[in-house]
Formats: structure tokens, sequence, C-alpha cells
């Protein structure tokens, strides 16, 4: 046993030890006049793999597209309409940066009117995303949600009516779908719109306050009309959900019509500039003719004719759901180049590593620079097929009802699986920055605020990656009956043969780089959860399903969660095969392999659990994750500067692009810092307490 003189001096060298500064930090001890970020971060690119230009051809789709894109940033920087006038963005009020948000816009609409050059008009839009997210989300409730409802329910005579005004801003527009009591559940909404039949008009009406219109952006103070969902009630009976086009403002003063009443939801977490309301109804009416009518419609005789399947009513939220690809990489690249920058010019150990060199920095950022390029891909892929179906909705109804069903089976399991993990990378990455991310000036605080809604926004997460579910089950029944199934559930059709392996016959670990290898993986993990789940929903039968399917509800998620994960991999290595005569593929074909691996560690737990993986296969595959994420770790600053995104677009002076961060964090918080005094509340609060006699010491008079 030590003795007690032994033990204490061992504890004080200890002690010693730990406050002696290190030969390593000697310089940062004392002072250090040459940063070392800005040598790091040219180093780093020096030694890049690839090109980094023609990565960003990749990324925006081609040299035009790319030269279009910095000349937008640069008319935004130059433009004191588009760009902050003064201040930082993370100091504004929320009546600041609507004003700002709003101005924007009228300033884009006017400048789309100059702009003849088509790659140049989007690629401002696309700058002034990346610029504000509220102006973004603007945009895209009047563009995406309230312009698509009318492309894709209209009839072409409507669309004559509204479109040239919806373009031109004369008419801004909003979405009304979610209501106080009623989000996810569309069947449940409570807004009903009741025909007339002596004045051949609906009157919309909200009964309840959970009818309540409830985060409908931009009714709280903007948008002149809505399309609303509402049921629909003929001659007292519903015929279900319609959409409806309501005014909701004079365009001549703003102020609400008779029988509207819409306020703001007030301050949020994210996206002050976007002015998020709520709407109620009191009989309002509205023409005929403003029920959308391409599917359902109530003839001028009062005929109704309901629409051939109640899943069109929920079209439009497939191409919303498809957008968070989209969303997902402006919030993502940002967020990236913060943390990785910052990782690759903060030193810290014993030896002042670069702490992007950590194995914990790596695997938690590398992946989601491999990420953001796997959404960038498939995003292409996925509208591409998507606007061949839009173009159903106008040409061919019966191609259009027949691939709706994939469709919408897609988005919705995309929308839970990839948002979920973007979630995660944000998380991720504010961690990577230590308390410095807890700062605003540093974005990255405000982006996760941006993103935080979109895992409940569209439909909520669990909610979606049920109805994914839903729909495997319900293909593979189809399958098990002798017909054949299509699009991202085709594998189904080959259900015996795909189960008949019941454990992996791989032992060569570089198996585990092969794509086609991994989709066999993940398709045998699917169809057997499937096949199982499927089982024991139809032992319960009809009187016992809704039992069932709760007590099964997170196993259920899971086979979503593996099936969305497997059909990304798969779009992605499509998308990428375009891509294969170019110096740059490689590099995207190593970004698919770490992304592959991480799809398989990811679900580890269930290929042990069925025994198709044994310790040793899962040990293979954390290695090779490790080794990976090491590897891509090489190219991580030229991965996220391929993204070619301005300093003043990221406004984090810690993800600055010449590395010299510290001078530039400092000047941004002391230009926030209006006044040294001591503030009022100082004199008021502080000042008594400070000044306050001691026990037996007379009251100062100062």
């Amino acid at each position: 046993m030590e003795s007690a003189s032994h033990t204490a001096s061992a504890r004080l060298t200890a002690v010693q030890n730990h406050l002696t500064i290190q030969p390593c930090f000697q310089r940062h001890a004392i002072h250090n006049d040459q940063p070392t970020g800005p040598a790091d971060l040219a180093r780093e690119r020096a030694n890049a793999s690839f090109n980094v230009e023609d990565m960003t051809e990749v990324i925006l789709r081609g040299k035009e597209n790319v030269e279009a894109l910095k000349l937008a940033y640069q008319l935004i920087q130059r433009d004191p309409d588009l760009r902050m006038r003064e201040g930082h963005h993370y100091d504004l009020t929320r009546a600041e940066d609507r004003e700002q948000t709003m101005r924007q816009i009228a300033r884009t609409i006017e400048l789309k009117k100059t702009i003849k050059d088509p790659r140049l008009q989007q690629a401002l839009f696309m700058a002034m995303a990346f610029y504000s997210e509220s102006y973004s989300m603007r945009m895209y409730v009047h563009d995406m949600l309230f312009k698509q409802a009318l492309l894709l329910f209209g009839t072409a005579e409507q669309q004559d009516k509204w479109m040239d005004d919806i373009e031109n801003w004369r008419v801004i527009g909003c979405f009304a779908m979610t209501e106080l009591g009623h989000s996810s559940n569309l069947r449940g909404l409570e807004t009903t719109s009741t025909y007339d039949r002596a004045t051949n008009e609906f009157v919309i009406h909200s009964p309840t306050l959970t009818a309540t219109k409830w985060w409908i952006g931009m009714s709280g103070e903007t948008a002149t009309h809505t399309v609303a969902i509402c049921q629909t009630v003929i001659d007292g009976e519903n015929h279900g959900i319609n959409w409806f086009i309501v005014p909701l403002r004079d365009p001549k003063t703003g102020k609400l019509l008779p029988g509207v009443t819409c306020g703001d939801i007030g301050h949020k977490s994210s996206r002050q500039g976007l002015d998020n309301g709520w709407i109620q109804f009191t009989s309002v009416r509205i023409p005929r003719e403003n029920m959308l009518m391409k599917w359902a419609q109530m003839s001028p005789e009062g005929e109704f004719t309901p629409s051939p399947s109640p899943v069109l009513s929920y079209a439009t939220l497939i191409p919303e759901r498809f957008t968070i690809l989209g969303g997902s990489q402006v919030v993502l690249a940002q967020t990236l180049t913060i943390a990785v920058r910052y990782g690759a010019v903060r030193r810290q150990g014993n030896h002042d590593e670069q702490i992007l060199d950590y194995q914990t920095h790596q695997t938690s950022l590398m992946p989601g620079v491999a990420f953001i390029y796997m959404l960038n891909i498939v995003d292409r892929v996925l509208f591409e097929k998507w606007d061949e179906v839009a173009e159903y909705a106008q040409t061919d109804a019966g191609a259009f009802m027949r691939e709706i069903p994939d469709q919408h089976g897609v988005s919705a399991g995309f929308k839970g699986a990839l948002a979920w993990y973007v979630t995660e990378v944000l998380e991720s990455c504010r961690r990577a920055c230590g308390g410095h991310a807890y700062s605003s000036y540093n974005s990255i605080a405000g982006l996760i605020g941006d993103y935080g809604v979109v895992t409940t926004g569209g439909g909520d997460n669990v909610v979606l990656m049920q109805q994914s579910a839903r729909y495997l089950i319900t293909t593979l029944k189809w399958a098990q009956e002798g017909q054949e199934v299509v699009g991202s559930v085709s594998y189904f059709n080959n259900y015996k043969k795909i189960l008949q392996s019941s454990k992996t016959s791989y032992q060569d670990p570089r198996d585990l780089l092969s794509h086609e290898f991994v989709t066999d993986v993940l398709t045998w993990a699917c169809a057997k959860k499937a096949t199982d789940l499927a089982a024991i929903l139809s032992e319960a039968g009809k009187a016992n399903f809704d039992e069932a399917w709760n007590s099964n509800q997170t196993e259920l998620v899971r086979l979503a969660d593996v099936h969305a994960w497997r059909y990304f991999l798969i779009l992605y290595q499509k998308g990428i095969e375009r891509e294969k005569s170019k110096p740059v593929y490689p590099m995207l074909k190593k970004m698919g392999q770490l992304m592959s691996t991480f799809a398989l560690r990811k679900h580890l737990d269930l290929f042990l659990e069925e025994g198709y993986f044994d310790g040793n296969h899962a040990k293979q595959v954390r290695q090779l994750f490790l080794d990976q994420c090491k590897d891509l770790r090489k190219d991580a600053i030229p991965l996220i500067d391929a993204w070619a995104i301005p300093d003043f677009v990221i406004k984090a002076p810690i993800g600055k692009y010449d590395g010299n961060i510290y001078p530039a964090y400092f000047a941004t918080v002391n230009a926030a810092q209006k006044s040294y005094d001591a503030p009022e509340y100082w004199h008021k609060y502080a000042k008594p307490l400070v000044n306050a006699p001691r026990p037996g010491q007379k009251k100062c008079g100062c």
C-alpha cells in the first residue's frame, strides 16, 4: 500500500504537470501575431485530390450556371435592396426582418422583369435562398405551394385566369392546410366549404376553434389569397376534401376582407422574416369557379363529380416533400462549411493538432460532407421523374394515377428518413465548433433553428414514415398475390428468391465497397422486415389491426427507414453514372461508398438480430467506416469549398474562407457593442446591490 506522503507527492507532481505550459502552447500562451488558420487552409487546398472548379460544375450542373451564380452573388452584395444595409442579420427585430424580406422579394420581382437570361434569374433565386431562409420560405410558399396547387388541381381555364397574376405577384398566395387541432391528419380537418345552390357559391367556414388554419406562411400580414383545403359539403353530405381559392385581403388597402380573420403566430424559433399566421373563416362566400376542378368538379347545374382517387387531393404534398432535398442542401452546405473550416483552423492537443484530425471529429463531420453531395445528385434524379409525372397531370390522367402511389411513398419515406439525418448532422456541426457555435453571429444556431420545422412541417416525420411503411406492406401484399409492383418497391416481385438467403455470404471486406453488394444487403433487410411485419398484421385481422400496428410501430418506422436509405443509395448511383467521364467521378463514388457503409452501420443491430451478419461482419463494417471517414478528411476543405458560398452569405466569422477567423469574430462582436457605458438596468438594479451597506456600516448617500 502506498504511503500517504508518496500519494500526496504524486498528486502534487500531476498538478504541476497539468499547470505547466507545454512547448507547443508557448506561442499561444504569450501572443500569436501569426495565426495558423490561413496557412492551414492554404495547405488543405493545395493538397486537394480533385479540381474544385470541376466539382462546383457538377453541383451547379454546368459551367454556365457557375458563372451565373457568381454574378448573382455579386448582384446581391452590391444592391442595397437585396443585402443587409447595416448591422448583423441576427440583430434584426422581427418587424425589421419582415420588412427586409419583403423588400428583397419586391426587388427580385422587379429584377426578374429586366433580367433576360433565365440562368441568371434562377441563379438569383438560388443565391437569395442561401442568403436568407425567410426570403426562401416566402418565395417557396407562393411559388411552390400556392402556385403548384393551381397547376396540379386547377383546370386549364382556371390556370389561364390566375397564373399571370400569380407569376407577377399581383396575387400573393399562401397555402391553408394545417389547422390548430389537425396537422398530418388531413381527413380530420374541420374547415368546411358548403355549396349554396341558390347562389351557385361555396361558403367557407371555420366551425370551431380547432378548425383555425394554423402556421400558414404569409397569412399573418401579407397574402392576398389562399388556397384552402376544406371538407366539401353538398346538400348536407360530406364529399371529402377539396381545394378552394379564397381571397383574404383587399389588394389596394391590405385590409382583411369581410368574414376573414387573420393573425400572426408570433415569435418563432427562427425564420422571423416569414409571417406565419392563422386564419378563421366566418361564412366567407366564393364563386363556384374558385373550387379547383381538374379532378373533382361542381358543374354550373350543381352536379358534383368526385375525384377518381382520394390520393389526388394530397398530390401537391409530393413535390413539397421532395423539396426537402434542396432545402437541406442550403442549410447543410453552409453549416458544414463553417464546421469543417473551423475544424481545420482550430488547433488543440498535446501536439497542437488541427481538431479535424481527431477521429471523433471525422466521424461526426465526414458523413455529412458526403451526404450533401448525395442530396444534390438525388435531388436532380427525383425531380426529373416528378416533372415527368406532373406532366401526366396535364396530358395523361391514367399514367398520372399509376405513378402517384409510388411517388407518394417515396416522398413520405425520404422526407422522414433524410430530414431526421439532416438534424443529426446539424447538431454534430454545432458540437464540433464548441462554444463558438452558441453565438448567433456564427450562424449555426440560426441555421439549426431554420431547419427545426422541417421534421414536422409538410407532415410529421413519424406519421410520414408510417405512411411509407403502410405503402410497403400494401405493395408486398400485392406482390404476394401475383401482381407486379413497380418503382421503388419493384424488388418485392422477387421477395421469395431474396429471402432464400438467411445469412450473408461475403467474406472479403472489399465486398462492402460494392454498390451492388450493399444494395442486396439492404434489399434483404427490407424484404425480411416487411414480410415479418405483414404476417403479424395479417394474423391480427381487421378487428385488432390498429392495436397490432401500434405494438409494432417502431419496427414499421425502421422498415421505412431502411427502405428509404436503400432507394436513396440506388438513385445516387444512378445519378453519378452520368458523371462517369468526369475527373471528379472517383470522388463522387468514394462519397457514395462512405454513405453505403454508413447505411449498413446505421442498421447493424437489425442484421445482427436477424443473424444475417455475425460479430466479425459488424466489426468490419465499423472499421471500414472509420477508415473511410479518415480518408475523406484529406479532401474535406476542397469538398466544402466546391459549394462556392461567399463569406457574406455564410455570415459566420469562424467559417471565413481565408481562415483568419479570430480577428473577424472579435470585430463582429465588437461592432454589435453599442456602448461601453453601464446600461440603465445596472443603475436600477445592480448599483443598489453593490452599494448596500455592510453590517454596522451607515448607508452611503451616493
